[in-house]
């Protein structure tokens, strides 16, 4: 049985159609790419696959149980934690304090407790700010826990934003435009962070402007287009079909030179 299945999903913003009819699965511990130009629906679809959206028709199933009808706070509890393409609502937040935010589904403290810091509080805290700087050491990020998220590079910003997402133990990660305005060395630290996740059988679901990386991190592409798929498999099947070619690569793919992103 797939961990995800999306069957027939229809989303609208007024008369425009953000997905139509979108299906396909993802197995448990495989890696998809999802790639698309401006508006295709990816950034929609992972709204709709967390529960920040609602769907209007069809089906998104995960681990063989509906979901489209819960909030996002029940999806992180199901096991699924996602990335976002910008982390500026957390910019005061020091590093460590935005990765323990990962696992706030997880803790299990009254307000009476807090409030009168009870020993079981304490060491609560305690566990829980050593299990996120083991998350950023990690991911060779340990010197950054205790600096502010604005004074972080965005490169950076994006992995500590990975970090966060891995303290959940998520079983699926979604990940909303990872390398967006990274250079390429923070690129080749993000590739590095995806493929740790990866090695320990998270499922992952990325989406992402840069074909380069995505070709080189997922075994499986899947291609949108005004919120249709146009093509599903292998990185070097998807690239070649004739609609990603139009749709997506354009104008380089037409005069034979290899488009940057």
């Amino acid at each position: 049985m797939p961990l995800l299945e999306l069957d027939n999903v229809v989303r609208r913003f007024g008369g425009i159609l953000a997905t139509d009819g979108v299906t396909f699965s993802v197995d448990d511990g495989e890696v998809l790419g999802i790639i698309g130009p401006n508006g295709a629906g990816k950034t929609v679809l992972l709204n709709l696959i967390s529960g920040i959206y609602r769907i209007e028709n069809g089906s998104i199933r995960f681990d063989g149980s509906p979901i489209d009808r819960l909030g996002a706070h029940r999806m992180a509890r199901l096991g699924i934690a996602r990335t976002f393409q910008s982390t500026e609502q957390f910019k005061d937040f020091k590093v460590i304090e935005y990765v323990m935010l990962g696992r706030f589904h997880l803790q299990r403290r009254s307000t009476w407790a807090c409030a009168l810091g009870l020993p079981t509080v304490i060491r609560s805290e305690r566990r829980e700010r050593a299990l996120a700087r083991d998350a950023l050491e990690h991911l060779s990020l340990g010197d950054v826990c205790e600096e502010r998220m604005r004074e972080l590079a965005y490169g950076v910003q994006k992995q500590v934003d990975i970090a966060r997402a891995m303290v959940a133990q998520p079983r699926l990660m979604l990940l909303d435009e990872p390398t967006s305005g990274t250079t390429s060395d923070e690129r080749v630290a993000i590739a590095r962070a995806l493929s740790e996740v990866a090695a320990s059988s998270t499922t992952l679901v990325i989406v992402d402007h840069d074909v380069r990386f995505l070709s080189g991190q997922c075994p499986r592409l899947l291609a949108l287009n005004y919120g249709q798929v146009i093509a599903d498999g292998r990185p070097e099947e998807v690239l070649q079909h004739p609609g990603v070619l139009e749709s997506y690569l354009g104008s380089a793919a037409r005069t034979g030179t290899e488009p940057v992103e």
